[in-house]
């Protein structure tokens, strides 16, 4: 009788806050995660070696979290997706069509629900809807969806792009350009203010990690292709998250403004049924109980 080997993941991106979220989530399911990173060291093979035909045809699924910029990263160091980022693509795709059908896993993309839409049309963008990215990043994540697709077609490949709003309820650096909630909770707790780039009303979709870890082993399970929203299918403006901060601190959150910037998406909302109805997920945290949840783990130092 043979052992049935449990289900390999290949995750690129891998030292970043959210691929380790991913590994230890699927690592307590049983499954072997291996984690690549264009820093290579002790735990994280190197990203280059994920080209190999090796290391995918022995993979169950690669999940594609590498990229080079952030929204505002995109701005300050224009090209880098097209110098990094694209081509890295290109190749993986391309070794992905070079192997037989029975050995390609399966490539998940992680692309941006809110930078690839550009501004909601007055109601929650749904996937088959026209993007009009406005920043850089946005339109360097399109470019990589188009050519996603592109190859999909050609040569029938198992691929799913997860246009992702913005994952929240673990800490990120304090000098990360990105991560309201995060960066909210931490200036109640420090009591050091907050910069805003604009008046507080932008609106945005946030999605508690654990829903978010929930729908990804949905799309896994199922091994689901296509395009497909990810996110709590509700948005708020700043100026609430920053009242719920508050509430859930217990401390005012002191804030000075900075003019919004040209390329920051100021309405993100998404419709998430298309995922619900091909998996059943649905998201099960409140945007209220999330940041209760984050702001009980964080304390003074």
């Amino acid at each position: 009788m043979t052992t049935r080997r449990p289900p390999r993941l290949l995750v690129s991106g891998g030292r970043g806050r959210l691929a380790a979220l991913i590994a230890e989530h699927f690592r307590t399911a049983g499954h072997e995660v291996a984690l690549y990173s264009r820093q290579p060291a002790p735990g994280y093979h190197d990203l280059a070696k994920l080209i190999g035909p090796d290391a995918l045809s022995a993979a169950t699924a690669v999940l594609h979290l590498a990229w080079s910029t952030l929204p505002a990263t995109a701005e300050q160091n224009p090209g880098a997706e097209q110098t990094h980022d694209l081509p890295l693509l290109e190749k993986l795709l391309a070794t992905l069509a070079a192997l037989p059908a029975e050995r390609r896993p399966h490539f998940v993309f992680f692309s941006s629900g809110g930078a690839v839409y550009g501004n909601a049309p007055g109601r929650p963008n749904v996937e088959s809807d026209a993007c009009h990215p406005i920043g850089r990043y946005g339109q360097a994540k399109l470019a990589a969806e188009e050519m996603i697709r592109a190859a999909a077609a050609r040569h029938q490949l198992p691929c799913t792009i997860l246009r992702i709003s913005n994952p929240y309820g673990y800490s990120v650096p304090s000098g990360r350009l990105q991560g309201i909630i995060p960066h909210a909770i931490r200036a109640a707790v420090e009591g050091r203010p907050l910069t805003l780039w604009g008046d507080g009303q932008a609106r945005k979709d946030f999605i508690h990690y654990t829903d978010f870890l929930a729908a990804l082993e949905a799309v896994l399970t199922r091994r689901l292709t296509g395009t497909f929203n990810l996110g709590a299918g509700e948005s708020y403006r700043v100026g609430e998250i920053l009242a719920l901060v508050e509430k859930h601190t217990g401390r005012k959150v002191a804030t000075t403004t900075t003019p919004a910037a040209a390329w920051d998406v100021q309405d993100s909302r998404l419709d998430i049924r298309r995922l619900r109805e091909a998996t059943g997920w649905s998201p099960r945290i409140t945007l209220d109980e999330g940041i209760r949840r984050f702001a009980a783990g964080q304390s003074a130092p």
